[in-house]
């Protein structure tokens, strides 16, 4: 008999003792195996089983005895199990049948095969391998949900930035096969290019499409999506915030080029003459911008100085009208990056020696009939006044300011060249809120002290039609008697108009409609006052109903309309009525008393029940029936030939004549 090398039974028997909770069994599997080294020269049998992953514990996955060399069977079968391996743990083996089942849900991620060796009792062996197949059960995941990134504008286009790839724990074909933008990407502004690592991770860079401008935005957020290659597709995100750094690609601009100012020679140092204004479109230091005169150009001998944040222009030495009268600066606005871009402006000081005239004014007012008025309906931005400036110390273009005060910013001013100002309607009128306006323009040259001209004038707020008239109520409700003359008073109805004028001006009238009574009453255009133009009837509509229209004098003319519900209180004004005035009716002389022979129906309109009664002495009497409309009957009295007259009540009430006669 062979020997079994050294190192397998050390092997075997170093893991018995390690794990003293091996039962018995395993020595029994230890001697087995010691009789297969012995041996050895057998052909063992092979045998590979596959299933998916995620299969529910208890699948099958395959019998051992498929994998026995032909002709041999077993009963029994030792299984040789290392430590690790996950046989004993995951896999459930029947020994006596060789069924191999799942003891658990499988995850390929975890292991992704099985080996051991099964032994049957005449030593025959099979080695088994399990492959678990992998299946899409996992989503592509980006290491963060949300990641910042910084890209500088002007960036070129083409240039690659790598983003962290979104990892898939399943194995290709159902990892990570692309990326895209599905929102955010304003102006396709990025593309996503993607290269497969030798570790099989796609990798993933962010690639600028277009021109990035700060100024224009300054910032994306773009949300990023990887799909895998299984169907249906499982997807991850991430938000990706891109702020587009700013570059100093932007030079101050000055808000004009150039600055006129005319100053008195006798104005004390110290004193401000004018501010200029530039911005910079860009941010932080490359968008600060800083003033200063360039002396090389201009006023070498400064009699100027400019605050260089402000831009405010200080005069720095006495001046003398005598030796210049017109001072020409060049200012400078820099940003304060570290390669500053530069812009020019010119400033021009005129200087002047009196001022004995005051500026006067001339206003014309745009209305058709030139007095000072405008519509509510005006628009922002409609002229209502034209206002020509003049000074005669400093001829037809004098600096003059003109100022405008008053109107509660309905109005305001403005100019093109500083000679004719327009004063223009700026926020909407509203005339049932306020209908005039005071006020006051003021121009003021620039001498020393200055003169001043100033005019003062009410705008009046003409009216248009935008207010409907709108009734005090909604609905009215008047009670009154069914029997009235025509043209008695009902009820006074009142609508009122915010409107001015015709616009103001309420007419009313009754809607003309077949659902209501309109025809039975009338209205005073003027008063509202509703009057009954007919007859009432409650027995044919006890509360008829109709529609006020309340409509004002404009073009187009506005309405409103309000509902009038009148109730009437029934009176005894209808009799009761028989179908016929007389009757006959034939009996037999031995008719029993208290016979009933006729029956006759009295009708009368409303709800009123009429009452019946035979005359006095008759051998007839009436039994009334407790109906709407009553049921007389007759009943015989005697046996005598009678003819029965119904004698008159006080009360409204209806005869017949009942002739009866013996057969």
């Amino acid at each position: 008999m062979k020997k079994a090398p050294k190192g397998v039974g050390r092997t075997i028997m170093d893991q018995i003792y390690r794990d003293r909770t091996w039962d018995r069994t395993l020595l029994v599997l230890f001697v087995v195996l010691e009789l297969i080294m012995a041996h050895s020269s057998m052909v063992p049998g092979t045998l590979e089983l596959q299933l998916d992953e995620e299969q529910p514990a208890g699948t099958v996955v395959g019998d051992i005895s498929a994998g026995l060399p032909p002709g041999v069977t077993a009963s029994l079968y030792f299984i040789s199990d290392h430590e690790g391996t996950g046989v004993g743990t995951d896999l459930d083996i029947d020994e006596s049948t060789g069924i191999i089942k799942t003891a658990k849900v499988l995850d390929r991620e975890l292991r992704d095969h099985y080996n051991f060796i099964a032994v049957t009792m005449t030593g025959v062996t099979v080695e088994v391998t399990i492959l678990v197949n992998d299946i899409n059960d996992h989503a592509p995941t980006f290491p963060r949900k949300r990641a910042t990134f910084r890209i500088p504008e002007q960036t070129t286009i083409g240039t690659k930035f790598p983003l962290e790839p979104a990892l898939d724990a399943d194995k290709d074909p159902l990892t990570t096969q692309g990326y895209i933008i599905t929102d955010g990407n304003v102006g396709q502004a990025f593309l996503l290019e993607t290269r497969r690592g030798s570790n099989q991770v796609l990798y993933l860079d962010l690639v600028v499409n277009a021109i990035l401008d700060r100024e224009t935005r300054s910032s994306y957020t773009l949300l990023l999506e990887a799909f895998d290659g299984g169907s249906p597709k499982k997807t991850g995100q991430m938000i990706l915030d891109i702020t587009v750094q700013d570059i100093n690609d932007n030079a101050p601009v000055f808000n004009q080029s150039r600055y006129h100012t005319i100053i008195l020679e006798n104005l004390q140092p110290g004193n401000n003459i004018l501010q200029v204004f530039a911005s910079d479109a860009d941010e932080g230091d490359n968008g600060l911008v800083l003033y200063e005169i360039n002396r090389r150009q201009s006023d070498p001998d400064r009699y100027f100085i400019i605050n260089s944040r402000t831009g405010v222009i200080t005069l720095n030495k006495p001046l003398d009208y005598e030796m210049r009268r017109v001072h020409e600066l060049v200012v400078q606005a820099r940003d304060n990056a570290t390669h500053p871009e530069v812009t020019n402006a010119f400033v021009t000081i005129h200087v002047r020696d009196y001022n004995d005239n005051q500026p006067t004014m001339t206003i014309i007012f745009l209305s058709e009939d030139g007095s000072p008025r405008i519509s509510e309906g005006a628009q922002p931005g409609q002229y209502v006044a034209r206002i020509s400036v003049t000074d005669p110390d400093y001829g037809e273009y004098a600096n003059v300011n003109v100022s405008l005060e008053g109107g509660d910013g309905k109005f305001a001013l403005t100019t093109k060249d500083n000679i004719i100002y327009l004063i223009c309607v700026d926020e909407i009128l509203d005339r049932e809120e306020r209908d005039r306006y005071e006020l006051r323009v003021m121009a003021t040259d620039s001498g020393t002290p200055p003169l001043q001209a100033e005019s003062f004038f009410t705008i009046q707020v003409t009216d248009v039609n935008d207010n409907p008239p709108l009734f005090d109520h909604q609905e009215y409700t008047q009670v009154i008697p069914e029997v009235i003359f025509p043209g008695s008073f009902v009820l006074q109805v009142t609508a009122r108009d915010k409107d001015q004028g015709p616009n103001g001006e309420v007419q009313y009238s009754i809607l003309q409609t077949l659902e209501t009574h309109s025809d039975w009453f009338s209205i005073d255009t003027v008063t509202g006052i509703i009057t009954t133009l007919t007859q009432l009837d409650y027995e044919t509509d006890p509360t008829p109903s109709i529609i006020v229209v309340a409509t004002d004098r404009g073009r187009p003319p506005l309405s409103s309309t309000s509902a009038v519900k009148v109730i009437l209180q029934d009176i005894n004004d209808n009799e009761p009525i028989f179908e016929s005035k007389f009757y006959n009716a034939s009996l037999k002389e031995n008719t029993a008393a208290g016979t009933c022979f006729m029956e006759k129906v009295a009708k009368r309109p409303g709800f009123s029940v009429p009452y019946f009664r035979a005359s006095r002495g008759s051998l007839i009497s009436l039994v009334p029936n407790n109906h709407h409309s009553a049921l007389a009957k007759t009943r015989v009295q005697s046996k005598l030939s009678l003819r029965l007259c119904h004698d008159w009540m006080q009360s409204t009430g209806a005869g017949m004549e009942l002739e009866s006669s013996w057969e």
